[in-house]
């Protein structure tokens, strides 16, 4: 709540929720969809020249890092975009973490019921791939494309909350064992 104006407005990444993992990372998420192996995607590095003597030329990602998108990819991290300067990432991490033991829970589920740890982290990019977008956060576009995609543009509060106190949400943080669906409702009143 209180980041309306900055989310969407240009000054920070859009209230479309999505990830940017770059062009190489995305091809290869595609090919493991496709039946390829988990294993073998390499990073593509390059030197920065400092253009000073005293320095050395340092090793560095060659991927955009996309300042458009609220998770990019950075070299050896995802970076999380969507928090105002003056607001604690605490809850929105909360946030994150429960969307991430919920996904590491159906990857252990497919993969205790006898599917093969490619198989199944296959189906899961297969089932998640709309959110990888690597183009311009800031286009007129976007809106457009991630509506066709089913993802939400929770460009206000009200809608935020709406969705935070949600029967899927709360369904969610019940069974993550984070909050019960009256401390949704009691967070939500409370924001």
């Amino acid at each position: 709540a209180g980041n309306d104006h900055r989310l969407g407005a240009q000054e920070a990444p859009p209230a479309i929720i999505s990830l940017y993992p770059g062009t190489g990372f995305e091809a290869h998420v595609d090919a493991i969809i496709k039946g390829a192996p988990l294993l073998g995607y390499k990073a593509e590095k390059a030197s920065a020249d400092p253009r000073a003597s005293a320095a050395m030329p340092a090793v560095c990602g060659v991927e955009d890092r996309n300042r458009t998108a609220p998770f990019p990819f950075c070299g050896n991290r995802f970076e999380f975009r969507a928090v105002g300067s003056s607001q604690s990432c605490a809850f929105p991490i909360a946030i994150c973490n429960t969307i991430m033991a919920s996904g590491m829970a159906a990857l252990s589920s497919l993969i205790e019921s006898g599917t093969s740890h490619r198989d199944a982290v296959a189906k899961l990019f297969k089932q998640n791939r709309h959110v990888i977008f690597t183009g311009n956060g800031y286009s007129s576009e976007w809106p457009k494309e991630a509506k066709k995609r089913g993802l939400p543009n929770l460009n206000t509060t009200p809608l935020a909350l709406a969705t935070f106190n949600s029967k899927k949400a709360k369904a969610l943080f019940s069974e993550m064992g984070i909050f019960t669906p009256e401390e949704c409702e009691a967070r939500a009143e409370a924001m």
